[in-house]
C-alpha cells in the first residue's frame, strides 16, 4: 500500500520530491518520539498541532471553495475544481493525527487549557468526523454532478455550515484556550477564513502548475488577490479594537506576538499573506502570469502556515532551546510530507479520470 502510494505522488511530484517527502514522514515520526523520550513532548507536540491546523484546515477549505463555487454557479473554475478538491484525500490521515494530538493535550497544552481529554474528543473529533463525513457527501455529489449535471446544492449547503461551525470549534479549543489574555473572538473568524485563503492558493499553485487555461488562472489570481486582503483585513479587525478601546485584557496577546524573534515571525506572516501577492498580482497581466501567480499563491501558503505557529506554538512556550526547534521543525516537515504525499497521489489518479485542459 505505502509503495502504491509512493509511486503515485512519484507520477505527480516527481521522484525527488516524493522521496524527500517520505524521508521526512520517516524523520518526523522519529523526532517525535525522541521528543517524547528526551522530555521535550511539548515542542514535537505543539508544532504537530500547528501543522495539523493548516494541512486539515487546507484539506476542508479545499471543498468549501468547491461547494461555494458549485453553490454561485461559479463555472469559470470548473477545471480547477479537481484541483481545489484534491486536498480532501488527507482527511483520514487528519483523522489519526488529530487523536494524537487531543490524547496527548496533557503533555503540550498549558495547565487548565485542554480541560477533559474526553471533552475535547467529544468536541474536536466528534466536529471533524461530521466535517470529513459531509466532505466525502459532498464530494460524491460533485463527481456525479459532472457527469450527469446532479444538483449540489444541498450537500454544499450544509458541508458550508459545518465548515464554519468545525473549524471555529477547533479555533476555540487548540487556539483561544491557550492564551492566558482573553483571545479576540475573531479568532474563529481568522481561522476558517484562512483556510478557504490556503485552498484557493493551493488550486491557484496547482493551476499554474498543470498549465491550466489562462482565463482560469486569471480568475483564480484574482480571487487570491481578494481574500488575501480580506485576509489582511481581519487581521486589523482584531487588532483595532483592543488599541482603540485599550482593553487590557486582550493587549497581552498582541504584545506577545511582537517581542523577542516572534515579532520576525509576525511580520514575516503578514508580509507573505498579504504584501508580496498584492504587489505581485496587483497588474491584471500578473494574474495570467505563471511564475508570478506560482510565486504569490505559494507566499500565501508559506505565510498562513507560519501564522499557525504563531496561533498554537507561542502562547505554549514549549521550550527545548535549539533540540526543541529541531524536534517541532522535523515534525512539521514530517506533517507536511504526508499531506504532499497523500494529495500528489490523488492528483495523479485524478489525471487518468480527467484530462487538463492545457494551453
Amino acid at each position: 500500500m505505502l509503495r502504491g502510494l509512493l509511486r503515485l505522488a512519484e507520477e505527480e511530484l516527481g521522484r525527488t520530491l516524493a522521496r524527500i517527502c517520505a524521508v521526512a514522514v520517516v524523520s518526523g515520526l522519529a523526532a517525535l518520539l525522541l521528543a517524547v523520550a528526551a522530555g521535550m513532548p511539548a515542542a514535537a507536540l505543539s508544532a504537530l498541532a500547528a501543522s495539523w491546523l493548516f494541512f486539515a484546515g487546507l484539506a476542508a477549505g479545499g471543498v468549501a471553495l468547491s461547494a461555494a463555487a458549485r453553490l454561485a454557479q461559479g463555472r469559470f473554475l470548473e477545471s480547477a475544481l479537481p484541483l481545489a478538491e484534491s486536498p480532501a484525500a488527507f482527511f483520514p490521515a487528519a483523522l489519526v493525527l488529530l487523536a494524537v494530538i487531543l490524547a496527548a493535550a496533557p503533555r503540550w497544552m498549558p495547565p487548565g487549557a485542554h480541560g477533559s481529554v474526553a471533552g475535547l474528543f467529544v468536541r474536536d473529533f466528534g466536529a471533524a468526523v461530521v466535517l470529513f463525513a459531509c466532505g466525502a457527501w459532498f464530494l460524491r455529489d460533485s463527481a456525479r454532478s459532472r457527469w450527469t449535471g446532479k444538483d449540489t446544492a444541498l450537500s454544499a449547503v450544509v458541508y458550508l455550515l459545518v465548515y464554519a461551525a468545525t473549524l471555529s470549534v477547533w479555533a476555540v479549543d487548540l487556539v483561544m484556550a491557550l492564551t492566558d489574555s482573553a483571545p479576540s473572538g475573531i479568532v474563529p473568524v481568522q481561522t476558517f477564513m484562512a483556510a478557504f485563503l490556503s485552498a484557493i492558493a493551493w488550486a491557484t499553485l496547482f493551476s499554474a502548475r498543470r498549465h491550466l487555461d489562462p482565463v482560469v488562472r486569471l480568475d483564480l489570481g484574482r480571487l487570491l488577490y481578494g481574500f488575501a486582503a480580506f485576509w489582511a483585513y481581519l487581521v486589523w479587525c482584531s487588532f483595532l479594537p483592543v488599541w482603540y478601546a485599550n482593553l487590557p485584557e486582550e493587549v497581552g496577546e498582541i504584545l506577545g506576538r511582537v517581542q523577542g524573534g516572534w515579532a520576525v515571525l509576525s511580520w514575516g506572516v503578514i508580509v507573505a499573506t498579504f504584501l508580496v501577492p498584492f504587489v505581485l498580482l496587483l497588474a491584471e497581466a500578473a494574474k495570467r502570469n505563471r511564475l508570478l501567480v506560482g510565486l504569490g499563491a505559494t507566499s500565501v501558503l508559506c505565510g498562513l502556515y507560519g501564522e499557525r505557529f504563531l496561533l498554537l506554538v507561542r502562547p505554549v512556550s514549549p521550550g527545548g532551546g535549539r533540540w526543541g526547534l529541531v524536534f517541532g521543525a522535523l515534525v512539521a516537515g514530517g506533517v507536511a510530507g504526508v499531506f504532499t504525499l497523500v494529495v500528489g497521489a490523488r492528483l495523479a489518479r485524478s489525471k487518468t479520470e480527467r484530462p487538463a485542459l492545457t494551453t
